[in-house]
């Protein structure tokens, strides 16, 4: 058994006046706690900790809400079997997760989790008062931790729950750590499991590996190992190829973000990708998965945003990207420059994501090894229209609504308002127009040519 100092760990604990007080809480109760799982890991590995998880062998329902009620903060009740609860610190936003064992000893419920290196556990009472704690570690977690490699506890673990074959990556790529071969043949040997699991466990695993600023090395193995297939079924059909190039521009982006014709928009680039969607799902996961995805087209790709349950608004993202990139491609394709007008069409269209599209278009430049030259003082001329123009536009609203048009000239409603507005909307957009007069008199022009 390892003996490690206790205050080299109990330095990295989280609020320590609150872990005294919890265990003084669980001592006065006779009630033995363990520090288990990524609480060990990070405090082994000196990493900064938002959430404790405690194993005991009592009711940990019980144990917690007693605990939160003392405390004054918020207790949830998470699982019957086996009795998990979480309290959340609302101050700090720390959590302390509280389970009982799923056997009969700790060792045993040790054996039973994904990796060895989050099957350790410390006794809390030796943690907080003496020099040594003795680690538990059953399955040999320290040991791997030390050489930075990825075991499962056991195949039975992955039999258990498949979503663990996907856990592996994101171990791997949020730690840097190695998959070895026994860890790769397990994962060729279950990866078909894995459609048993929730689209939602697994959306989240792959959320949280797209976060890591280098994901496509982590994606490239899960493509070898083909579970990649088994969660987007339609790698198959675009082809090791196709795949291919799209890893390779999802390479590309993640070194260089900003591409170099945009250099001087890098806060606005590092401020638009970092945009929340949803809870833990930013801009920036999305336009990974499009220049991984846009391949196979913009039906494909929503489809697929859908199936992983992703949401309405990373879905419309997704949409608005793949569609967009395709008409800019071909725009450029054919044309030396840009017309003014097709760019604001273009920005119209996109509206907060022209950017994204433009950095979905230079990932697929750059992963297709074009001379990519040509295409810069183009990318130029969208940004800074976009920045000197048509975002003050935009910031400033529209001139006149729907409601000026009827209270002006004393008409009905119907779909003639939409085309006067979209009109008025388009001298505005194009500079011709800058005040809600000259946005009238340009909606009496437009009908009296209309012979309204």
């Amino acid at each position: 058994m390892q003996s490690i100092p206790s205050i080299s760990l109990r330095q990295n604990l989280p609020q320590p006046q609150l872990i005294h007080q919890l265990h003084t809480f669980a001592e006065k109760r006779g009630v033995q706690l363990y520090l288990v799982g990524g609480s060990v890991r990070a405090l082994l590995l000196n990493q900064s900790i938002t959430d404790l998880d405690f194993a005991l062998a009592d009711n940990a329902i019980v144990f917690a809400k007693a605990f939160a009620d003392k405390i004054g903060e918020a207790f949830v009740r998470l699982e019957e079997q086996p009795p998990t609860a979480r309290i959340v610190i609302r101050e700090t936003r720390l959590t302390l997760d509280f389970a009982g064992f799923r056997a009969e000893t700790l060792e045993a419920d040790l054996r039973l989790r994904d990796l060895t290196i989050n099957a350790m556990a410390l006794d809390l009472s030796s943690l907080l008062a003496k020099p040594a704690v003795n680690l538990i570690d059953p399955c040999g977690g320290f040991c791997d931790l030390k050489e930075q490699t990825l075991r499962f506890a056991s195949e039975g673990v992955v039999i258990d729950d498949p979503l663990r074959l996907l856990r592996v990556y994101r171990f791997a790529a949020q730690l840097g750590f190695e998959i070895p071969e026994p860890t790769i043949d397990l994962i060729r040997r279950h990866r078909n499991r894995l459609p048993q699991v929730s689209s939602e466990r697994i959306r989240d695993e792959l959320i949280k590996i797209l976060t890591v600023q280098n994901a496509a090395p982590y994606l490239r193995h899960m493509a070898e190992t083909r579970l990649l297939s088994e969660i987007i079924p339609e790698i198959e059909e675009l082809g090791q190829n196709t795949l291919d190039h799209s890893l390779f521009g999802l390479e590309m982006f993640e070194t260089e973000p900003t591409p170099d014709p945009l250099l001087s928009y890098q806060p606005q680039i590092e401020a638009y990708l970092c945009e929340e969607l949803i809870y833990d799902l930013c801009r920036r996961q999305i336009l990974k998965l499009a220049i991984l995805l846009h391949k196979g087209g913009t039906e494909m790709a929503v489809r697929i945003m859908n199936r992983l349950r992703l949401g309405r608004k990373a879905a419309q993202l997704m949409r608005c990207l793949v569609q967009n990139h395709l008409s800019l491609m071909a725009l450029i394709d054919t044309d030396d420059q840009i017309e003014r007008r097709t760019t604001i069409r273009f920005l119209r269209d996109t509206g907060d994501d022209w950017l994204g599209v433009l950095l979905l278009f230079y990932a697929n430049l750059r992963s297709s090894q074009e001379n990519i030259h040509k295409t810069d003082e183009m990318m130029k001329q969208i940004a800074d229209l976009y920045h000197y123009e048509i975002g003050p536009i935009i910031e400033r609203g529209k001139l006149i609504t729907g409601d000026d048009i009827l209270r002006t000239f004393g008409m009905m409603p119907g779909p003639k308002i939409g085309r006067i507005l979209r009109h008025v909307e388009d001298l505005q957009f194009e500079g011709q127009i800058r005040t809600p007069e000259e946005a009238l008199e340009a909606a009496r022009t437009f009908l009296e040519s209309c012979g309204t």
